[in-house]
């Protein structure tokens, strides 16, 4: 049995057992990955080819080692105008060990997920109280988490117990960061639409 998977921008033929080298992913030594972009499933003659993906289907993977390539050099050079850079340069990469490949319908039976009903939080005291949450993870601009870090609001408590006029009073903060400032906001599930 293999699969045909997309990690990463490029595509690898894998059978469980095999140890392949694919572009770095954010994951830690000993953890294990499921990559649910499967393109091909091929098993004793069977072959399933997915539109763009195989429904249900996934590779299940264990992180063996992350690590970086050989150095490769990038060297510049014009001639006649005293021009030339060199600098070098080592891809990263996660070594993946292939544990299974499982087909819909097959593997661990999963329990049907129920939706799990959110606490509507309706107050800025409420949201604070269930999520203390600082401007960095917001996932605002720099000039705009540095503008009200800055201004001593350190959370989105601090941001809260503010009304938009205060906000737009503070230099450099103007009505294109407030609107950032809610797109974030309600991104997060932290004030309603």
């Amino acid at each position: 049995m293999y699969a045909i998977i997309e990690t990463g921008g490029k595509q690898y033929r894998v059978s469980a057992g095999e140890s392949i080298e694919v572009e770095r992913l954010p994951v830690t030594v000993g953890q294990t990955v499921e990559i649910g972009s499967v393109l091909l499933v091929a098993d004793n003659g069977e072959v399933v080819v997915g539109k763009p993906i195989v429904e249900g289907a996934r590779v299940r993977a264990t992180v063996v080692e992350q690590g970086v390539g050989r150095k490769i050099i990038v060297f510049k050079f014009k001639s006649g105008n005293r021009y030339h850079r060199k600098r070098g340069h080592r891809q990263g990469y996660t070594r993946l060990r292939i544990d299974e490949i499982l087909r819909e319908g097959a593997g661990e039976e999963r329990p049907a997920q129920r939706p799990t009903a959110k606490p509507e939080v309706t107050t800025a005291e409420g949201v604070a109280e269930q999520l203390p949450v600082s401007i960095d993870e917001l996932g605002l601009p720099a000039r705009v988490a540095g503008i009200l870090k800055g201004a001593g609001i350190e959370n989105v408590e601090d941001l809260l117990k503010k009304d938009e006029e205060e906000l737009v009073g503070i230099r450099g903060f103007g009505a294109k960061s407030l609107e950032q400032v809610r797109a974030s906001l309600k991104a997060k599930g932290l004030i309603k639409g």
